[in-house]
């Protein structure tokens, strides 16, 4: 009887034992699982890497900075750049026990994962989705950005075709949420009429760059305002540049980036683009310590949307931490009240979004990438 005494205690105490560390009460660390949406493949899969290293700095100072606390995981899903392909990647990311993702990078792709997460209550923070769309997205509140709308992106790109002396556009589109709600902002900012304006499929083996490059020479345009993503843009640059056009090519922050010239087979047809991103916020404590930990970390130069990685998972992580048994929702908004980050200082307004600092102007010179100009809403065009 005694030694089935015994044993009862000891069984006893192994539970209680068990339960006071999956609890946290006896100092064990929470696990918080947070997923990130990447366009591991599709047209812009050569900007992954730079995302994807982003986020890895944001877990690792997060781990460092809660040590005992939390321990802090990110799971990668691949969006494809694809709302069908999003909206799967984000179940599994669910299923796996994730309290928030961040991403997608492309709006469709948002659009198309915020159709499962939001049900499940599972919020999501784009680092990079910019179509008008997003901000009346049915989503239950569940859908914050930390870049600002192409609404105003369309604003700068009109300065920028203006200042270049652009007098007949033609404007090329992709027909998703990002090209067609980008191409149709511009053509409304822009002052006169357009030369073109066409929209295609960006679907592999959907478009005919030579075709789209034929009509802007028909049309008789003397620049193109090109909103694309890498792999196609570069088509229709090489199909323009093999058909002799010469004028002036302006894009948006799908092609702003260094590593566009991977998706070049004659990586010289680059050579002149102009092409605007979100700018980062002025100089801080929050965006020099994460450009020091990104170029340690390997990251590429001149890639883009990666301070904006980061600070969407450092601003998940703040909201968890504040509020770890309440409703995450509230605590992303809370903490969404002039957050400074690496990519500036973010409040989300009641759809989610973001107002942001304005925009960079960016160019090649030849295969040389460098951004030597910003765009304001006060300010206009200025040196950077």
């Amino acid at each position: 009887m005694r030694l089935m005494n015994k044993f009862c205690l000891l069984l006893t105490s192994v539970i209680l034992a068990a339960f006071a560390l999956g609890c946290g009460v006896l100092g064990g660390s929470e696990t918080v699982k947070i997923g990130l949406l990447s366009p591991q493949t599709g047209p812009i899969a050569q900007y992954a890497p730079g995302f994807e290293d982003a986020g890895r700095v944001a877990i690792a100072e997060l781990n460092a900075e809660h040590d005992g606390d939390y321990v802090f995981e990110l799971i990668i899903g691949d969006s494809g750049c694809d709302g069908t392909q999003a909206a799967t990647a984000a179940q599994t990311l669910i299923d796996s026990g994730v309290k928030a993702i961040v991403g997608a990078a492309c709006s469709g792709a948002t659009l198309g994962a915020i159709a499962v997460t939001a049900p499940a209550g599972v919020p999501m923070i784009s680092y990079a989705s910019t179509s008008p769309a997003i901000s009346g997205a049915d989503d239950n509140g569940h859908l914050f950005r930390v870049v600002p709308s192409d609404a105003q992106q369309a604003v700068a790109l009109a300065a920028v075709a203006s200042a270049a002396g652009v007098s007949k556009p033609a404007v090329l589109y992709m027909t998703n949420d990002y090209g067609a709600g980008l191409g149709d902002n511009f053509a409304s900012n822009w002052s006169s009429d357009t030369c073109i304006q066409v929209g295609y499929d960006p679907a592999e083996g959907s478009y005919d760059a030579s075709t789209l490059a034929q009509s802007v020479i028909d049309g008789g345009c003397d620049s193109v305002l090109l909103m694309s993503y890498a792999t196609d843009g570069a088509a229709i640059m090489e199909a323009l540049s093999a058909q002799g056009f010469s004028g002036q090519i302006i894009g948006a922050d799908g092609i702003a980036d260094a590593a566009f010239t991977e998706s070049f087979t004659d990586a010289s047809a680059v050579g002149g683009l102009i092409a605007t991103r979100p700018r980062p916020g002025e100089d801080s404590n929050a965006k020099s310590s994460f450009e020091a930990a990104y170029a340690t970390a390997g990251g590429a130069d001149g890639a883009i949307y990666t301070g904006e990685t980061y600070d969407a998972i450092k601003l998940v992580a703040a909201a968890v931490v504040s509020d770890p048994d309440g409703n995450l929702v509230n605590a992303i908004n809370n903490t969404g009240v002039n957050y400074a980050g690496a990519s500036g200082t973010h409040t989300f307004d009641a759809n989610g979004d973001v107002l942001g600092t304005g925009y960079e102007v960016c160019q090649f010179d030849g295969t040389n990438f460098s951004c030597p100009r910003i765009w304001t809403a006060d300010g206009g065009l200025a040196g950077n």
